[in-house]
């Protein structure tokens, strides 16, 4: 008989006298289904972008040296134009100082005279002399630093004269007109001493005298002539103007034919004066030297002097060329007083070229003798 207590479908029954069994556990070991919050309806909507949970979000370290790969070689692409427009441009310093080589081993001054901004002062530093001079030859610029701290720049160069290589050093700058050579080529010539006239550079038109202390050249081989009409100059000097080269100036001056001609005619001219004093010891202060009277006194007679042979000039044996000797020439002369007596006398006497001191300078192409 049934249980009327007892669930339909469930008729099972513990056996008598055994308490009944707790009802089994489902088969299954999951945990109970949670129940889901109710949403939030002002919650920001979900990134879809976002990263997963847990995944890291920093730059990998490869993406660093691709990207600072990549602006290397970006600067390296702008210095290498940039380098390459200059090299084409010809203003970089190397570009500047090759053109300032290749125009002087070309005879172009006035074009170095611009990359250097010669002195315009300077009459050696143009095209007609380096026309006339033997230039460099294979000019080469070596190495070239620059300062960091400014644009200047020093340029080694190298060039051959006369079959020797010569090497220096040219300094560029640069400013708002860009770059310019500062230092260059140019070299002082040699000390010219006082005692000669000077010489004179083969297309150059002034002659170089020892005022000319600070005078400048481009490298090269010079011919050198005589300073004027005056003086002739033995032989066919040359002058080598370049790096670490001192040459020692010798010329062999020489007054010229027209020099003695001109002081010629101002010692005639001289001596002709010196005729017309009628003292005697003023004659003899002017470079006539007189015989002595026998019998009238010389200070209280009255002289008359006729130049019969004027002294003839000739060149000094001095290392000078300023100065000059002369022969003796020839006078006469009549003193006429009173001899020792009182009475009335006249005597003959004869005369030369006594001591004379002069001094001769070429001013305005013109010989200027003056006489002390």
């Amino acid at each position: 008989m049934t249980d009327p207590t007892t669930p339909p479908g469930d008729q099972s029954q513990a056996p008598e006298g055994e308490a009944p069994a707790a009802p089994a556990a489902p088969a299954t070991s999951e945990a109970p289904t949670a129940y889901a919050a109710a949403p939030n309806p002002y919650a920001p909507a979900p990134n879809p972008y976002a990263p997963a949970p847990g995944t890291k979000t920093g730059i990998r370290p490869w993406v660093w040296w691709v990207i600072g790969g990549a602006v290397a070689l970006v600067v390296v692409i702008i210095v290498a134009v940039v380098l390459f427009v200059s090299l084409l441009s010809g203003k970089g310093a190397k570009g500047v100082a090759e053109q300032y080589l290749n125009d002087i081993a070309k005879g172009d001054a006035k074009a170095a005279n611009a990359l250097s901004r010669a002195d315009a002062s300077d009459f050696l530093l143009t095209d007609a002399v380096l026309a006339k001079a033997k230039r460099i030859t294979d000019p080469a610029v070596t190495r070239t630093l620059s300062n960091r701290g400014s644009d200047q720049t020093q340029v080694s160069v190298a060039y051959k004269l006369g079959g020797k290589t010569y090497r220096d050093t040219i300094e560029l700058d640069k400013d708002d007109k860009g770059w310019f050579v500062s230092r260059g080529l140019v070299y002082t010539l040699p000390y010219v001493s006082s005692s000669i006239a000077g010489f004179t550079v083969a297309g150059a038109d002034q002659t170089i005298t020892s005022d000319d202390s600070e005078l400048s050249a481009y490298p090269g081989v010079y011919t050198l002539g005589a300073p004027n009409r005056f003086y002739d100059l033995a032989g066919s000097p040359t002058l080598t103007v370049a790096a670490g080269s001192y040459a020692d100036l010798k010329l062999d001056l020489t007054p010229s034919a027209e020099y003695l001609s001109e002081v010629q005619k101002q010692v005639d001219a001289h001596y002709a004066e010196c005729a017309t004093k009628t003292v005697y010891y003023d004659v003899e202060d002017c470079g006539i030297d007189l015989s002595y009277p026998a019998n009238m006194p010389a200070s209280s007679s009255t002289v008359a002097v006729t130049v019969v042979e004027s002294p003839k000039v000739a060149v000094g044996d001095g290392s000078s060329y300023y100065q000059f000797k002369i022969g003796e020439g020839s006078f006469t002369a009549v003193l006429t007083g009173a001899d020792y007596r009182g009475n009335p006398a006249t005597e003959n006497l004869t005369g030369r070229a006594g001591y004379i001191s002069a001094d001769i300078s070429i001013k305005d192409d013109k010989v200027v003798v003056t006489f002390k």
